[in-house]
């Protein structure tokens, strides 16, 4: 290994462990000291307890000069002789205890739901009946209390024998704390199950034709031929998304969407005040404005209403061509790093033209496709740098532009940017071994990214004293909060509702949620009923692609680790680090959205599309892992294996196509 070769594996080895170690530390401040992070544990003590709520995904807003009190009870009896009553309490977020109309504790939130407040109550216990009395007031979720009273002979802890207060209605049983929670609307769906019982012709045939396919393809092709397959496949992918756009998308409202209403008054706000909206001026307000500032600029250009048939056109004109472009720059970046690897390419093209999230997130006016699109050309950017023999000035100032655009689009290029910069710079150190040279890239990238969109960033300090505010920091704007305002390991360790019933899954698993986002439109457009859902996609056959993706799920993770694994085995440095970017792109998002539930831990944020960011690396990842068994059955006494595999995954191709175009 040479000199260069050695540096970057001990880089990337403690890069690595470092990083690792970072989110592990992350995760571990969250959920075992953080304040702010709502994260229970029964850890051999008493359950937590809350009022029994009905499921919902509405906001729940909050005064928090007139925060609602939870009043829980407990009638018990006791001897009342003086003797020992240790009594030990923890409640998110504060609470006023009273023993007999006796107060015990007032609240204090200083000092912390994580610490147990602790106390003896011999003194103050009656002979016979008494009554124990907890007030709890939570502004950013449910009132949750865990108590445990240790009497002489006995032990009263909080569980469902407790009865419990809500403000404006008649008392209740408490219930256990569970984050794991049903969507009534999930069930009035037909199951996966129950629909292949009624759609197997289709499916079989997409089967049967698949597999035919494959073995024509494989004794029909040239050589020639199917080199070209990448371009073919980009060419079929591009004329699917012209047809959805063409027979679903110009006659889908623009209402629908996920927090379509406030994208909508951002963009109304800037074509009648001719400025830009600052965070407290609406609900999606604080987003940075490219989106939003090119989306008003053809609506005032071809003067059109969102009620429109042409606004339905116009207003997502962007986000469309946002999602398309994604399909394209996997395409050139999949040339890139395999130039002689036709399948690999093909795979990934159709990997990202094929994702559910990219095809229904690209259908609604949303800034997520053309901040993913900013992040997949500035990867593909980033590829061209690093497998250059040199490093020429005008790309590098191109992607710092293209960074600089996209920290203009989302919060979320905070973390992208840095990453792409100090790869590109270990390039120059350590391929063209210019150690002060790799220092001026890594500032000039970053200071150009600044410098387009710093004043933004400066403006959100100067108004509110922070440069990155939104809707739930704003200052002196109300809050809100969506259930279930709390997590447990449970929510982190359940999967298996996305395969019975995928849709509004995230209520009970963060698996759940992630899985039925990435393979369907598992929150239906943002919507809160199914009964409102939009007409526009077939959801017979999107409920199939929940298991026919499961394969493919696994596939994915496979590759994923291939890609790691190229980071460090490959003897050419610049795939190294092209491989290095790509992998630890796609990490830092997953781990973000990851730590997102924890932090703000609504049912809505366990959203695969968060991470729209990375599907270069996802489609690539995608192509690695799909392409390993083909590729192990090339020999002719394989041929029925080999097309059982593409019987499958044409299948799969197929009933994705027919959910957003059938």
């Amino acid at each position: 290994m040479s000199t260069g070769g050695r540096r970057l594996s001990l880089l990337q080895a403690a890069c690595a462990s470092g990083l690792l170690l970072l989110c592990l530390g992350a995760l571990a401040h969250a959920i075992f000291f953080s304040e702010h992070v709502p994260f229970i544990r029964r850890a051999g003590g008493a359950a937590w307890i809350t009022a029994r709520m009905p499921t919902t995904s509405n906001l729940i807003g909050v005064d928090l000069n007139s925060v609602p009190v939870f009043t829980f009870v407990k009638r018990f009896g006791a001897k009342g002789d003086g003797g020992r009553a240790r009594l030990e309490v923890r409640a998110l977020q504060s609470v006023d205890l009273w023993l007999n109309g006796d107060p015990i504790r007032s609240a204090d939130p200083g000092d912390g739901w994580r610490r147990p407040f602790r106390t003896e109550l011999g003194q103050l216990l009656r002979s016979g009946r008494n009554e124990l009395r907890a007030e709890v007031r939570n502004p950013h979720g449910p009132a949750l209390l865990q108590l445990r009273l240790e009497l002489e002979g006995d032990v009263i802890e909080s569980d469902e024998s407790w009865s419990v207060i809500t403000p404006g209605a008649n008392p209740g049983q408490a219930v256990i704390a569970d984050d794991r929670r049903i969507h009534p609307d999930s069930r009035l769906l037909p199951e996966p199950g129950q629909i292949l019982a009624e759609r197997a012709l289709p499916i079989l045939l997409l089967f049967i034709g698949s597999a035919l396919g494959c073995v024509a393809g494989g004794r029909l092709l040239s050589g020639r031929m199917r080199g070209r397959m990448p371009q073919a496949t980009l060419a079929v992918i591009t004329l699917f998304w012209l047809a959805v756009f063409i027979f679903k998308l110009s006659q889908l409202t623009v209402m629908v969407g996920f927090d379509v209403p406030a994208h909508l008054l951002y963009i109304d706000f800037i074509l009648k005040q001719h400025a830009l909206p600052l965070a407290s001026d609406g609900f999606s307000s604080y987003h940075p404005p490219i989106f939003h500032l090119l989306t008003s600029a053809l609506v005032a250009l071809f003067d059109v209403s969102p009620e429109s048939a042409g606004g339905q056109v116009v207003y997502r004109l962007i986000t469309f061509a946002s999602g398309l472009a994604n399909v394209w720059l996997v395409y050139f970046a999949a040339r890139r790093l395999w130039p002689n690897d036709a399948l690999k390419t093909s795979l990934a093209v159709a990997a990202a033209g094929l994702l559910p999230m990219n095809i229904y997130m690209s259908a609604y006016v949303s800034n997520e496709p053309l901040h993913a699109a900013w992040v997949s050309l500035s990867l593909f950017l980033a590829i061209r740098l690093l497998l250059a023999k040199r490093t020429p000035t005008r790309e590098l100032v191109a992607l710092s532009g293209v960074l600089g655009l996209a920290l203009l689009t989302k919060f979320t290029s905070l973390l992208i940017a840095p990453l792409v910069a100090a790869i590109v710079a270990c390039k120059v150190w350590l391929i063209e071994r210019r150690t002060s040279g790799a220092l001026r890239v890594l500032t000039g990238i970053l200071s150009g990214a600044a410098l387009i969109s710093g004043w933004f960033y400066l403006r959100n300090w100067l108004a509110f004293g922070n440069a990155v505010v939104w809707n739930l920091n704003v200052p002196g704007a109300p809050t809100w909060w969506m259930q279930p305002g709390f997590h447990t390991a449970a929510y982190y360790t359940g999967f298996g509702e996305a395969l019975r019933n995928p849709f509004f899954a995230g209520f009970h698993s963060f698996w759940d949620g992630a899985y039925s986002t990435l393979w369907g439109d598992g929150l239906v457009g943002g919507m809160i009923r199914v009964g409102t859902r939009h007409p526009m996609w077939n959801y017979d056959f999107m409920t199939l692609c929940y298991w026919l993706a499961f394969p493919a799920t696994l596939l994915i993770g496979v590759g994923f680790a291939r890609m790691v694994r190229a980071c460090f085995k490959s003897d050419d440095l610049a795939r190294r680090l092209a491989f290095t970017l790509m992998s630890s792109l796609l990490f830092l998002l997953a781990f973000s959205l990851f730590y997102i539930t924890l932090s703000l831990p609504f049912y809505a944020q366990a959203k695969a599309f968060y991470v729209l960011a990375a599907i270069l690396p996802l489609s690539l990842a995608a192509a690695e892992g799909l392409s390993i068994i083909p590729k192990r059955l090339r020999e002719p006494r394989h041929e029925p294996l080999r097309a059982i595999y593409f019987g499958w995954l044409g299948s799969l191709a197929g009933a994705i196509a027919t959910a957003y175009l059938g």
